[in-house]
């Protein structure tokens, strides 16, 4: 159990850091961000094809060179790079 909430307020906290306000707050005072789910973000990048290889002895995550993909896994690196 004390996995899941810590995996379910990691997804918020990741998205919230990289992603701009979606709205402001009214007196039903909803989120300011649209949420998505865990499983959208563990579909689109931790369940990607790739292949761990070492060109001249440094350990390289290869994947296809899809752009948003890309740009989606930079967004939340720097996002950890800032929050550490």
């Amino acid at each position: 159990m004390i996995a899941a909430i810590f995996a379910h307020n990691l997804n918020r906290e990741l998205q919230m850091a990289t992603w701009d306000r979606d709205r402001g707050t009214s007196e039903k005072r909803t989120p300011l961000w649209n949420f998505h789910e865990l499983k959208w973000i563990r579909h689109r990048y931790i369940q990607r094809a790739g292949r761990l290889t070492a060109p001249q002895g440094n350990l390289t995550l290869t994947m296809s060179g899809n752009q948003a993909v890309k740009q989606g896994l930079f967004e939340f690196l720097d996002a950890l790079k800032m929050a550490a």
